[in-house]
């Protein structure tokens, strides 16, 4: 059933120029090291027809574009899709295999580097896995954005418990999704949108700037 914790909320995003924007941080450069981001999110009805991008460093297509998005209408429609320009110019870095349809149901999403490995998982199962050794950083100079992707449209639906852990891959095999919202475990980064502000957070390496009307649900 729905929980009672206090850090159980979302951030809701319509779409329509909601984002949050944190300044340059190097402490959400992940580098070449192992590394974890993991959030909750339920896409609106119609949101497999955007680019749904939960976290982003911001800039646009090219050098330094990183980005977990959790559909793509050019990629991957309903599937989590991940880039890094930087490792491949071309295309996607991953494109899941399962596709994850906004059906009003919450989805747990665990993207993970362990020693040049990365694993999707998606409700706790492994999606899929492939070597990336590849700079993923989420900051640089230019800062990270949160539901939006520079030049495009914006998230639509929640996101929940977005926490990001730098040198420390959380999950190595299929595991059984947190039923109580994520806690400051050693080496988190940033732990947001689980709050009743929308700016809100329990860790973060800077001050979260709310932009448009994104609300706390």
């Amino acid at each position: 059933g729905e929980s009672t914790a206090a850090t159980a909320r979302s951030v809701d995003f319509d779409g329509t120029g909601d984002d949050l924007t944190l300044a340059s941080s190097t402490d959400l450069d992940m580098g070449t090291g192992d590394f974890t981001v993991e959030f909750w999110y339920k896409g609106d009805s119609d949101s497999g027809s955007y680019r749904q991008t939960v976290i982003a460093q911001n800039t646009g297509w090219g050098s330094g574009f990183n980005q977990i998005r959790t559909s793509d209408s050019t990629h991957g429609v309903n599937k989590i899709v991940i880039f890094d320009y930087d490792a491949d110019s071309s295309d996607a870095l991953y494109e899941s295999n399962g596709t994850y349809p906004p059906n009003g149901q919450w989805r747990h999403v665990a993207v993970v580097r362990a020693s040049g490995v990365l694993y999707v998982y998606v409700d706790g199962i492994l999606d899929g896995s492939k070597s990336y050794t590849g700079s993923f950083d989420l900051s640089e100079s230019n800062g990270t954005m949160i539901g939006y992707n520079p030049g495009d449209t914006g998230y639509r639906g929640n996101i929940s418990n977005l926490r990001v852990v730098k040198g420390t891959a959380v999950y190595t095999s299929s595991f059984r999704v947190p039923t109580e919202p994520l806690t400051n475990i050693t080496n988190t980064k940033l732990l947001c949108c689980n709050n009743s502000s929308t700016t809100g957070s329990t860790v973060t390496p800077g001050t979260i700037t709310a932009n448009g009307d994104p609300t706390a649900s």
